[in-house]
């Protein structure tokens, strides 16, 4: 697989990745921060920014393109200096596979790229936060070491989350 930061030349194909989440009936696009309601330019601004200079509420984060050859498969959020009590809510790493590659091991890979750039980045451990009835993204999160800490309602008051450490 191949990881890179999003570039000019990028927003096409990421306008194809947010219809076909939007034609599966998925309004919420995992590890995007708000692409499909921002204005492409200010995203990748955005997106910039965090990974050089940070956000004063988040911290410094990477948001990585994750492709198979030459197509798009997921997205890959890493936010390595996200402050503790965010990352208990949150997570410091989030990722999303398009509707039509998921069930093909992308996830498992882009988790295991992501704990390998946070080990680089010198944490020691990693909370990952997945919805209760997400069984996919528990068990992509068990394999590559998560143990469930904690679960609870805080996310989304809808919604049970479930909360796994990874120790690096």
């Amino acid at each position: 697989m191949i990881f890179r930061l999003p570039e000019p030349c990028d927003e096409t194909i990421l306008h194809e990745y947010v219809l076909e989440h939007q034609h599966a009936g998925e309004s919420g696009i995992s590890a995007s921060l708000g692409l499909s309601s921002s204005v492409y330019s200010e995203w990748l601004e955005k997106i910039r920014n965090n990974a050089s200079a940070g956000n004063e509420d988040w911290g410094r984060s990477l948001l990585y393109l994750c492709f198979d050859g030459n197509r798009l498969v997921g997205l890959l959020s890493i936010r390595y200096e996200l402050p503790k009590e965010l990352s208990g809510s949150i997570g410091d790493i989030g990722y999303g596979v398009r509707p039509s590659e998921r069930n093909k091991g992308y996830a498992t890979a882009m988790l295991r790229h992501a704990l390998s750039v946070c080990r680089e980045k010198g944490m020691k451990a990693v909370i990952l936060g997945c919805y209760k009835d997400n069984t996919a993204s528990a068990a992509t999160i068990r394999k590559n070491g998560g143990v469930l800490t904690d679960e609870s309602c805080s996310y989304n008051e809808n919604k049970v989350s479930q909360y796994y450490t990874v120790t690096l």
